[in-house]
């Protein structure tokens, strides 16, 4: 397994990557019924939101919000409160059914698959930072698949009725969105974290929509899961990798690296030191559990003792790749393309091909 090296490493600094957009965070749930007839989808949508959401989105509000059931609020309330405070965030960024930004007319889209056992809004952090970036993110709830209702097995099968869940998603929003205000969609990609990641690689296999797909924390093609499957992968796809990631172990890692050299280029793989395979997303340590990368932990294979990366740097990292990714492959900013080499020394190791 190789890669080509990256470029000789340059201070990273602060960039435009590293820092919100310019537009406020507008926030809303709806529901997708799926054209078989089954699975009714609960569906987060972050959008870039009018100026006069400023406030608001800034405000924010408490994650149990983000559930408009009493039962499932309380529920996610006290797991909240149960997760390590500097690990999972209280709060989240936008104003509630605020109007879409009337600045432009024409948004990308971004779709996003939560981790097996996750939610929604498992990474709200990313899709807040990208929606002030200009993009529209919409996330599923993966019915049978949350911790709300955790009843599906990872399968091949129920990996393609994840995958279905998201095309069923674009084609409810390929249309556009209207929010106080309309906007039509330009541009297609897909990120996924775990057991979404691989969704995500799905999606970019089967629906030629989606220009590129950005995977965290799991390899599309491995012999437990998706099998064969990178030959059948036509366009590119780039990864962010826990190099602490005792979730899928070295083994999965590895997986990665070697499915980074077999897709379409051009992709990065961003490898990243004493992250664990929740260090990057918004419930690490949630309810006591998801805590690979949250925290103390042992090295795997060799069982050392260490101290995962800070949760919020781990995020920050995420969201300037993945920020920056995005505006690469949805709207062919260069200076994006350079910014993805940049490597932190000690911290992120970067191949790009």
């Amino acid at each position: 397994m190789c890669g080509c090296p990256a470029p000789a490493p340059i201070d990273a600094g602060v960039d435009v990557y590293d820092l919100p957009g310019r537009h406020p965070v507008g926030v809303t749930t709806f529901t997708v019924a799926r054209e078989d007839g089954g699975r009714p989808l609960t569906v987060e949508v972050w959008y870039p939101a009018d100026e006069s959401a400023r406030a608001a989105s800034e405000s924010g509000f408490p994650v149990e919000e983000f559930e408009s059931d009493a039962t499932r609020r309380a529920q996610l309330k006290t797991w909240v409160e149960q997760a390590p405070a500097l690990c999972t965030p209280r709060r989240a960024l936008g104003a509630r059914d605020a109007p879409i930004s009337g600045a432009a007319s024409n948004f990308p889209l971004l779709l996003m698959s939560h981790c097996t056992e996750c939610f929604r809004f498992s990474m709200h952090s990313l899709a807040e930072r990208l929606a002030t970036q200009g993009f529209i993110v919409a996330a599923p709830d993966h019915l049978e698949n949350t911790r709300f209702d955790a009843t599906a097995s990872i399968s091949n099968a129920f990996l393609l009725t994840r995958s279905d869940d998201l095309i069923a998603v674009t084609n409810a929003l390929e249309g556009g969105i209207s929010v106080g205000g309309s906007a039509r969609i330009t541009q297609l990609a897909v990120v996924g974290h775990s057991f979404g990641a691989v969704t995500a690689g799905k999606t970019v296999e089967r629906d030629a929509r989606f220009k590129a797909g950005f995977l965290i924390a799991a390899p599309v093609d491995s012999p437990f899961l998706n099998s064969g499957s990178t030959p059948r992968i036509t366009r590119p796809l780039s990864w962010l990798l826990a190099m602490e990631d005792n979730s899928i172990s070295y083994l999965g890692n590895d997986f990665i690296r070697d499915n980074f050299t077999r897709v379409p280029k051009p992709n990065v793989l961003v490898e990243v030191e004493n992250a664990g395979h929740w260090t990057f997303s918004d419930i690490a340590g949630l309810g006591g559990d998801y805590l690979p990368g949250c925290g103390e932990g042992k090295r795997d294979p060799d069982g050392g003792a260490f101290t995962y990366l800070d949760n919020d740097e781990g995020r920050r990292i995420a969201l300037r790749t993945v920020t920056a990714w995005a505006k690469f492959v949805l709207e062919g900013d260069e200076a994006a393309k350079v910014a993805l080499s940049v490597e932190r020394e000690g911290i992120t190791h970067v191949k790009v091909r």
